[in-house]
């Protein structure tokens, strides 16, 4: 017994003797490998680099020291980007983690865990990184732009990714699970977004506000409470992916503007919800199975060009004070376009078959209803308009 106690001991002291420490700052090129312990926040200084190799597991001290402070002007005040009581790793100068399949770079789960913060424009790239339980895992600011790929990003209770300034980049190949949000993009950033899996977001998958501009392609969004959100006077780009079993599939408000094609938009509450005065141009997509294809609300504006609806309950929705040019799309079942309130729209040169209804008009709205062909539905046009 005597011996095997000895032994333990003897593992444990060989372990602790394998963790480095570190906090502070970096001043010169420094490599982290093996089992890394942070004790406090860390900055990589703007001359120095921080170089992270493969399998390396990074975790976090219970007590927080050497707590830096960040500030930032912000139009209601300066404010420190900073969390107290979080261990933060603040990069000013290069970083490289890039691990690999077989050997990903982890940080741990902990409650003191901060993330990772990106400043300037030196060259920055994660690869097979996994970060788990972060409130924030990596935030970008300034102009930089980090390059992300094939990162795993988890369970963080603020956002995965969050990008203000003018600040970029490209993430590929990622994944994000079980985020308030996965990824927020606000102020003038514009990262680019493509073949990433963002799923079970508790409100928006990717968030954007601001005038940002996020490209945002052939990714998987699934299972969120909205799958893109735009508003704030946002101008996503959204083209060739995914977009299945949301709330929302996609969300516009205040005077945000986005242009969505060629995506596969399948069993979502509502698969495009345009409101507050935001405007968009949707051409070319699958709508399969959603409530409503495209619901356009309050005041808001869609071109609606060459999409195919399949099987949605209802695909084309406008109502309150809404407008829209509805050309040359198919809509095979369910309603096919219904106006209410005082919206507004041209309906020209479009396809309805096996509809109940082609087209449905109520309260005092109007449309311009021309060059359509509707074949086997039961109704053309159902006017229930206040005469």
């Amino acid at each position: 017994m005597k011996w095997k106690k000895a032994a333990l001991l003897s593992a444990l002291v060989v372990f602790a003797s394998c963790t480095k420490r570190y906090s502070g700052s970096i001043s010169k090129n420094t490599v982290w490998k093996g089992r890394i312990k942070l004790t406090g926040d860390v900055v990589v200084e703007r001359r120095a680099g921080l170089k992270i190799l493969p399998g390396t597991k990074i975790s976090y001290a219970r007590k927080p020291k050497n707590q830096v402070r960040y500030i930032r002007e912000e139009a209601a005040g300066p404010f420190n980007i900073l969390q107290n009581e979080k261990i933060e790793i603040l990069v000013e100068g290069t970083f490289d983690a890039e691990g690999s399949r077989e050997k990903p770079i982890k940080f741990l789960r902990s409650k003191n865990s901060g993330g990772l913060i990106f400043l300037g424009k030196n060259r920055a790239k994660l690869s097979f990184v996994e970060i788990d339980g972060s409130p924030i895992a990596i935030r970008v600011y300034g102009e930089s732009s980090p390059e992300i790929v094939n990162c795993k990003i988890e369970n963080c209770s603020v956002a995965g990714i969050g990008y203000w300034d003018m600040g970029g980049g490209k993430i590929r190949n990622s994944t994000f699970l079980n985020c308030r949000h996965a990824i927020g993009v606000a102020d003038f950033a514009r990262p680019e977004i493509s073949n990433t899996n963002v799923s079970f977001s508790k409100l928006a998958g990717i968030f954007c506000e601001g005038n940002s501009s996020p490209v945002i392609r052939s990714s998987k969004i699934t299972g969120n409470n909205i799958g893109i959100a735009g508003g704030d006077i946002s101008i996503p780009e959204i083209s060739s992916n995914t977009i299945s079993g949301n709330g929302a599939g996609i969300a516009l408000w205040v005077k945000s503007s986005a242009r969505i094609s060629q995506n596969n938009i399948s069993r979502n509450v509502s698969g495009i919800l345009i409101q507050g005065e935001s405007k968009s141009s949707i051409f070319e997509n699958n709508f399969l199975a959603n409530g409503s294809g495209i619901s356009c609300v309050e005041s808001g504006d869609a071109e609606i060009l060459k999409n195919l609806f399949t099987a949605n309950d209802f695909a084309i929705i406008l109502r309150d004070s809404s407008g829209g040019v509805v050309k040359n799309n198919r809509i095979l079942g369910g309603t096919g376009i219904k106006l209410s309130e005082v919206s507004r729209a041209t309906i020209d040169g479009n396809n309805f078959l096996g509809c109940d209804t082609a087209v449905k008009l109520m309260n005092r709205s109007h449309t311009v209803f021309r060059n359509n062909t509707v074949k086997n539905s039961k109704r053309k046009i159902l006017d229930e308009r206040v005469k």
